[in-house]
This record gives structure tokens, C-alpha cells and sequence, in this order.
């Protein structure tokens, strides 16, 4: 009974236990589930909570959205799209207003060019001209021209006097000087005496002159330059007179006197208005045979006003009179009031020239325009030329007898007006040869014409005279060209070429003296510092005249060579020697007044200064 007794006794211990495990068990696990109901419950209410606060936010930004769009609109600007999150972010902004390369500025498209602002690299592309590649620098085509170098800079004096002897009794004398003060003011004098022997008894010259030359510096940026001359000219009239005739020397006199001077006034301030103005003043006075004479005087100031490298505004005026007294005593008055008002503009490659002339003339007045177009092809040395302009010419005796020395006093005078239209080409081919051609159609008014007088008495008694024939109206065209080369200051080649084709004459027949073909070309070289060689070469077509029958018959081609040379032997001394006509021909410019043969003269030259 007692082993009974604590049998059963261990059974209700046992018993007891296990219902507290049990027990504790179920209220872990009711804790568990109260636990993770309640967990559940809070994620609920935070999703919902979440959810309202997106869409709150979600609202906002649509509403932050529009008040952007709208702002956008207004002020044209991009905005970066709004992000959800409100935290900042710590974000660095870097702005480059400029982003620095290793670029030649110079070679872009050949122009200075200026820094833009990106932050990306530039890709620029530029073309290099095929002519180009060979040089770098092409420099402006030089002139030779003679200059001594003096270690003082004040007070120089510098003479040279020229000797020549040669056939045909052939006399030169010719004194130069030079005088530059402590003023800087410039001083030169030139006197100059020439005469010659032909083969017949009137187949004569005489020349004899003097100029001045100087400058004078009123203060750093004006100056006075003037000239003033005085040259007499003393020849016969050769042409179809007997060598025995008996009458007088002074029946064939052609002599003439002519005096003048001209003054310019050079204004060098740049930043002053009036530096652009820079007048000309010219007075001359001529006298001819029969005691015919002419006065002359001009006027002409050039003006510019330039705004700047692409742009300049012209306006040049002139004022030309001309009184020319016949050998009977009547006057005639002729007077040209000339202004050119025009633009000129730089682009697109072009030079461009833009203007026009209101021209009063005698009391007539005229309205012409003035064009200019120059154009440079791209990537060649090609440039393109054309032009349209009136031209007005005073004509007076001075004129007249540098062209036909051998012309009676003249009868009338009148202006001569020119309308040009022409197109050409120039070509640059290098730094040392220059050629070009151009073409122009001209309309000519009251272009004079020379033409032999016919009169066999007053010939044998006074000899050959021309007289000065205006047509009223001749068109013509004209074809002109030059070709120059030069190397270094040692070698200087030139040609010159024109043609002239007559399409129209109203009154005479034939366009009287005029040569259709001209061609003139001069070397000089100086192979070293000593030796200097010169040479010329002149070719023109025969003038067509009337002979004794009033028949028109035109004179035979010329050709003409003419060289020289110098050489200096010491500082002082030099020789010098001139040869004329090397292929002893005689020519006629005009009609019946042959020139000499091969004409030689060389003589030397001294030179002193201090």
C-alpha cells in the first residue's frame, strides 16, 4: 500500500506539470498572436498613412508642376524635373563660361577671331589656297628708287651735276640740288639746259628750264608742299621745207614759254576731321605762236570720312578754269564745277564704290554716275574689275602741244567729256609678277583730232603745221593691258599695251592722228651697287593723215629701242652713258617730221655734299 501510495503520488506530480507547460505554451502563443496582430494593425495604419502622404505629395507636385509649366512658358527657360524626395541633396554646380584651347586664332578663316562661350570643343575647318603653301609672307611690290643715307640728320646739302656730249652736237647740262635744314624742311632746285643739231638747217632743238621742289613742315602733322617750274622750248618747223630756202629762221619759229605752280597742303593727323582734307591748288600759264595763250587754274580737294575698316563716305570737289586767248584776240572761257559724293564698303570679298557726279560744265549740267566693283575670287589671285564713269577734260594749248608739238594756235577750245563703261581682270600670279587686261567701251564728246593743214604756199613760207580738229561725238573700244615683274630691288620689268578701235565718228572722216596700236616697255636692273643698265622698247601703228590730194593715207609701224647704263666709280664720280633709237631708223610720229637716226650722248657726273 505505501509502494501504491507514492506510485499515484508521482502520477499527479506529473500530471500537474505537464498541464503548466501546456498552459504556458497557449499563453506564449496568445502573446505571439497579440503580438503580430498588433503589428499588423500599426503596418495598416502606416500604409494608410503612407499612402495618404503620397498623395498629398503627389498632389502637390502636380500643382508645383503647373506653376512651373506656366513660369517655363513665360520666361523660356528649362527647369530640371521636381524630385519626390524632400531631403536636399548636396549637389556642386560648375559653370564654365569659357573653355580654354590650343588653338591658332590666326588661322581661323585667316581673320582674328573671337572666344565663344561653350563647353564643348569647337570643330573648325579652314582651307589653305593652293598658291599659298609655297610662302608665308607676300610682300607689297617695291619700286626701285635711288636713296643716300647721311650719318648727320641736320643741315644736309647734296648737289650732283650732270655732263653729255654726243652726235648731233648734242649738249646736256643739268644741275641738282638738295638742301634739308634743322627744320626738316625740304629744299630742291633743278636747272637744266639741252640742245641738239639735226641733219637739215631747221632740224634743230633747244630746251632750257627750272623747277623747284620743296616741303615745308609747319608743325608735326602739317605740311606745305609745293612746285613751281619755268620751262622754254625753242624749235622750227622742219617739215616739207626746202633746205635752200632763203627766207628767215623766225618764219618757222615754233617756240613756247610756259610757267606755272602747284600747291599742296598734307594734313597727317588721323584723329583729327580735317586731316582727311587735303586741297590742291594748281595756276599755270602757257604762251604759244601768234602770241596765243592760255591761263589756267584749278582747284581740287579731296575729302574722306571713314567709319570704319568696311566703311568710308568720299567727297571730292573740283573746280577747273581754263581762259584761252586766240591769236586774233577773242577769248574763250571755259569752266568745269566737278563734286563726287560716293560710298565705298568692304564685303563679302568685294570692294565696292558707289557714288555719283552732278557736273556743271560751261552752265550745262549733267547728272552721272560713278561705279566701281572689285571683286577677288576665292582661294585664287584672281580679281574680277568693272566700272562706269564720265570723265570731263579742260582742255587747253599746254595740253594740246604735249601731245602734237608741231600744231598752229588753235581756233576753239572746248571740254572734252568721256563716258566709260569697262570690265577687266587682274592677276596676281606671285610676290614678283602682276599682269592684267581690260576692256571698256568709251563715248567720246569733243575729242580732239590732229590733222595737217594743206596749204602749199603757207608751207614752203612757214612750214608744216597741224591743227586741232574737236569731233562732236566718236565711240569707240578700247582694249588695254600691263604686265609687270619685279625681283627683289634689282630687277624692274613693265609693259604697257593699248588698242583703239574707232565704231563711230560723226564729222570727220578718218580719227585724225590717232595710233589704233601702242606698246611700251622699260627694264632697269642693277646686277650690283655700282653698275645700274636701263632699256626701253616703243612700238605703235601708223596715224592715218590727209596728203596734198585730201586723200587720207595712214604712216608706216615704228619701232624704237632705247637703252643706258651707269656706273659709279667712287662716291664723287659716276659715268653715264644714253643710246637712242639703236636700230638707226627714222621714224614719223607725224607726217612729214622724220626723227634723227641712232642718237648717242654719255657724259659724267659729280656729286657733292657736306
Amino acid at each position: 500500500m505505501n509502494y501504491s501510495y507514492k506510485y499515484w503520488l508521482l502520477i499527479l506530480v506529473f500530471l500537474f506539470c505537464t498541464d503548466g507547460v501546456i498552459a504556458q505554451k497557449k499563453s506564449a502563443k496568445k502573446t505571439k498572436s497579440s503580438i503580430s496582430k498588433t503589428l499588423t494593425l500599426k503596418k495598416k495604419k502606416t500604409n494608410k498613412s503612407k499612402k495618404k502622404i503620397i498623395k498629398k505629395r503627389a498632389r502637390l507636385n502636380n500643382i508645383d508642376t503647373i506653376i512651373f509649366k506656366d513660369l517655363a512658358q513665360q520666361t523660356n527657360a528649362e527647369l530640371p524635373p521636381k524630385k519626390l524626395d524632400t531631403v536636399p541633396e548636396k549637389v556642386v554646380t560648375i559653370l564654365s563660361a569659357f573653355k580654354p584651347q590650343l588653338k591658332n586664332v590666326a588661322k581661323i578663316s585667316f581673320t582674328t577671331a573671337t572666344a565663344q562661350n561653350d563647353t564643348t570643343s569647337l570643330h573648325l575647318n579652314y582651307e589653305v589656297p593652293n598658291q599659298n603653301l609655297s610662302f608665308q609672307y607676300q610682300p607689297v611690290p617695291l619700286v626701285p628708287r635711288t636713296y643716300k643715307s647721311y650719318p648727320t640728320k641736320v643741315l644736309r646739302n647734296l648737289a650732283t651735276l650732270k655732263i653729255g656730249y654726243g652726235n648731233y652736237l648734242h649738249q646736256l647740262v643739268d644741275l641738282n640740288s638738295t638742301l634739308i635744314d634743322k627744320q626738316s624742311n625740304a629744299h630742291t632746285v633743278n636747272l637744266k639746259y639741252e640742245s641738239s643739231q639735226g641733219d637739215l638747217n631747221l632740224q634743230r632743238t633747244r630746251d632750257m628750264g627750272i623747277n623747284y621742289l620743296s616741303d615745308l613742315k609747319i608743325n608735326d602733322n602739317n605740311h606745305i608742299k609745293s612746285q613751281l617750274f619755268y620751262q622754254n622750248t625753242q624749235r622750227y618747223r622742219y617739215g616739207l621745207v626746202e633746205e635752200t630756202t632763203s627766207l628767215p629762221n623766225s618764219n618757222f619759229e615754233q617756240a613756247f614759254s610756259h610757267v606755272g605752280g602747284t600747291f599742296k597742303w598734307v594734313n597727317t593727323n588721323e584723329k583729327n576731321l580735317f586731316s582727311l582734307i587735303s586741297p590742291i591748288l594748281k595756276i599755270e600759264h602757257f604762251k604759244g605762236t601768234e602770241n596765243a595763250n592760255n591761263t589756267w587754274f584749278e582747284i581740287y580737294n579731296p575729302l574722306s570720312l571713314k567709319f570704319d575698316n568696311n566703311l568710308k563716305f568720299n567727297f571730292d570737289f573740283s573746280y577747273n578754269y581754263n581762259q584761252y586767248q586766240l591769236a586774233s584776240g577773242n577769248k574763250i572761257n571755259n569752266a568745269i564745277l566737278r563734286m563726287d559724293p560716293s560710298f565705298e564698303m568692304k564685303k563679302w570679298n568685294t570692294d565696292i564704290k558707289i557714288g555719283v557726279s552732278p557736273t556743271i560744265a560751261n552752265g550745262l549740267y549733267t547728272f552721272t554716275p560713278a561705279l566701281f566693283l572689285s571683286k577677288k575670287l576665292k582661294d585664287t589671285s584672281i580679281k574680277l574689275l568693272a566700272g562706269w564713269q564720265t570723265l570731263f577734260i579742260n582742255n587747253n594749248y599746254t595740253s594740246l602741244v604735249l601731245i602734237n608739238p608741231w600744231i598752229m594756235a588753235p581756233t576753239d577750245m572746248k571740254i572734252t567729256t568721256q563716258e566709260k563703261k569697262n570690265v577687266g581682270v587682274e592677276f596676281n600670279a606671285s610676290k614678283n609678277l602682276q599682269y592684267g587686261f581690260g576692256l571698256s567701251l568709251n563715248d567720246y564728246k569733243n575729242l580732239p583730232f590732229f590733222n595737217r593743214v594743206i596749204n602749199t604756199v603757207q608751207t614752203a613760207q612757214m612750214g608744216l603745221r597741224y591743227q586741232s580738229l574737236f569731233e562732236y561725238r566718236a565711240i569707240t573700244v578700247e582694249l588695254e593691258g600691263h604686265l609687270r615683274y619685279q625681283f627683289s630691288d634689282k630687277l624692274l620689268f613693265k609693259n604697257n599695251f593699248k588698242y583703239i578701235q574707232f565704231n563711230s565718228i560723226q564729222i570727220n572722216d578718218k580719227p585724225w592722228g590717232i595710233t589704233p596700236i601702242e606698246l611700251n616697255s622699260a627694264i632697269t636692273w642693277a646686277p650690283n651697287k655700282k653698275l645700274a643698265l636701263d632699256g626701253g622698247l616703243n612700238y605703235w601703228s601708223g596715224a592715218t593723215f590727209s596728203n596734198n590730194n585730201q586723200l587720207p593715207f595712214d604712216l608706216s609701224n615704228s619701232l624704237v629701242l632705247n637703252a643706258g647704263f651707269s656706273y659709279q666709280f667712287t662716291r664723287l664720280w659716276k659715268v653715264w652713258a644714253k643710246g637712242e633709237n639703236l636700230l638707226d631708223k627714222p621714224y614719223q610720229r607725224w607726217a612729214d617730221y622724220p626723227s634723227l637716226g641712232l642718237q648717242l650722248i654719255a657724259g659724267v657726273v659729280y656729286s657733292f655734299h657736306k
